[in-house]
């Protein structure tokens, strides 16, 4: 320790600035160009460039937040960098390969997450130990909760699925000076361990790693991306059953016909009223986006039957009054047939058309659940 740390700055990275053939260039009055993929001190065996490395070891799903379209995660992350100035030869000290220390005793480089609303650090702030063993690798970990931006897709509702993308980088430094790497645990590249990363109502499905560059700079951004699934069984038993349930005895209810006008209006008005309180307990779930969910059209079609259903019901009553009186002033086999169907079997039919429909809606969106299953 007393030798590793003889004369070394914590508070100087160990970040190449200037390449050698830039003081070539110098020296020799301007007969080189500009190489600076070769930092300071380059050789075949040292890296080209300063290498950072996150290694993914484990993610879990806490949260998501439609409305806001906000998704919290909490990560397990190792961090690796190499400090040349912190090698050592293991054999001139007794085979001692590593030391821990810490972690405010050496340079550490600061990350920056990118399109995070917050992120906090879930390590003891006063105790983090860093592991440094002879080559100059130096190896934390880190527990990280963040709050990202991720914009939902709710086109499928409750049958949808969304993309979230954990970005971090090293501000400050350009391409040319720092190489990011990405690397994920194996024992979390697998479908069967992405079931214990999500929640009640979302499931991990998919778990991608890759550095990108980022759009407007000459900066690398390392990335991870997700991908998680929707569990519909809230809403499948929740409202879409309820729903259908209530539509199909409110259609009966309508078309009744010992009961009076208004009794029918009564029952058709309070289904309207429920199917408009499902719309606005799903409003409340879903971000307020161009696109209407699945869901919330299979409300509205349930909600439009019952309002077709209650005009029918009135306008059948209207049809009523004015032909029947008619019809049975004419003395003809058509016109006798007429008023039966008219009188005894016109509400029956209206019923069975609607509720045909009702029934189709339901099925409609029970394909999607098996679809998706």
């Amino acid at each position: 320790m007393t030798d590793l740390f003889d004369g070394y700055d914590n508070s100087v990275s160990p970040v190449y600035s200037q390449s050698l053939v830039v003081q070539i260039k110098f020296q020799y009055d301007h007969m080189f160009s500009v190489d600076l993929s070769k930092p300071l001190g380059w050789d075949l065996e040292a890296p080209k460039r300063f290498n950072y490395t996150l290694f993914l070891y484990f993610v879990k799903l806490v949260e998501v937040v439609e409305p806001e379209e906000k998704v919290t995660l909490v990560l397990e992350i190792s961090e690796a960098w190499f400090d040349p100035r912190l090698a050592w030869e293991a054999n001139s000290y007794n085979g001692i390969n590593t030391l821990y220390v810490r972690q405010e005793k050496v340079w550490s480089p600061t990350l920056n997450s990118y399109k995070v609303n917050d992120m906090n650090d879930l390590r003891d702030q006063d105790f983090r130990i860093v592991s440094i063993d002879s080559s100059g690798r130096v190896n934390t970990t880190t527990s990280l909760r963040m709050s990202i931006n991720c914009p939902l897709n709710v086109a499928k509702f409750p049958f949808d699925s969304q993309t979230c993308v954990m970005q971090f980088t090293m501000p400050l430094f350009p391409i040319h000076f720092v190489e990011l790497h990405t690397e994920l645990f194996d024992g979390i590249a697998n479908s069967s361990a992405w079931s214990l990363m999500g929640n009640a109502e979302w499931d991990m499905i998919n778990l991608t790693n890759r550095v990108e560059i980022l759009a407007y700079g000459d900066y690398q951004l390392a990335t991870f991306e997700i991908t998680i699934r929707r569990n519909p069984m809230y809403y499948i038993y929740m409202i879409v059953l309820p729903s259908f349930i209530i539509n199909t005895l409110s259609i009966i209810g309508v078309f009744m016909r010992k009961a009076d006008k208004m009794s029918k209006l009564n029952v058709g008005l309070t289904n309207i009223m429920t199917m408009t309180f499902i719309l606005g307990v799903m409003a409340d779930k879903i971000p307020k986006t161009g696109s209407i969910p699945l869901l919330g059209i299979h409300i509205v079609v349930n909600l439009f039957i019952t309002v077709a259903a209650v005009a029918v019901t009135v306008f059948i009553e209207k049809i009523k009054k004015v032909l029947l009186p008619r019809l049975r002033k004419r003395k003809g086999l058509w016109s006798y047939k007429l008023e039966q169907i008219i009188e005894d079997w016109l509400d029956i039919i209206c019923m069975i058309v609607l509720e045909t429909i009702s029934c189709v809606n339901f099925f409609i969106i029970i394909g999607f659940w098996i679809a998706n299953s």
